[in-house]
């Protein structure tokens, strides 16, 4: 039989590296979006070769202007805000497993279902924003070739299995969070 120490101490350390890595996302993800902005401002045209080479297109008349480098950097980062936001959430509840509260709390499984809903939600913002940079950045460059699409790919399809899985995994700490509190009612 394993000694309970040892295993409170090895999720200690789960968490405090959860912790760590989750700031050093946190502060990735900073430094695209300041790199992103950087770029509108200094080289507009460079920032659209880069949006129109991740985004696949083969866009050689493209012009920015500072203005519109802005936008289509804020267009493309929302994307990145929201992952921000699920990071702080990832945080949030490695500290709170980090604090020793316990892994079978209502607070640990309301941290863990919110991050599962910010991973669902993502991949459709991810292919609502990809299809508008791509419009915007084609309008831009010949204005009377307008066109939209979606597309998807099949990480998106696992992102969407893995924030369900962790939303019912939440729901299940829920329900296991009741049951410790009504065995330590009982002792």
């Amino acid at each position: 039989m394993s000694d309970p120490l040892d295993r409170q101490s090895k999720i200690a350390a789960t968490a405090r590296a959860g912790v760590w890595f989750s700031t050093l996302a946190l502060g990735l993800a900073i430094v695209v979006a300041v790199y992103f902005v950087f770029l509108s401002i200094s080289d507009p045209q460079l920032l659209g070769q880069k949006l129109a080479q991740e985004l696949n297109l083969d866009i050689s008349t493209l012009q920015l202007t500072t203005a519109s480098a802005l936008l289509a950097s804020l267009i493309w980062l929302i994307t990145d805000f929201m992952a921000v936001a699920m990071m702080l959430l990832i945080r949030q509840l490695f500290a709170g497993i980090r604090e020793g509260s316990g892994i079978f709390t209502q607070r640990t499984a309301i941290r863990l279902r919110r991050v599962g809903w910010v991973l669902v939600l993502i991949v459709p913002v991810s292919m609502i924003v990809d299809g508008i940079a791509r419009a915007i950045l084609r309008y831009w460059a010949d204005p009377t070739r307008l066109t939209f699409g979606i597309g998807f790919e099949d990480g998106d399809i696992y992102a969407i299995i893995l924030g369900l899985m962790l939303v019912a995994l939440g729901h299940i700490m829920v329900d296991a969070a009741h049951m410790a509190e009504e065995n330590k009612a009982f002792v």
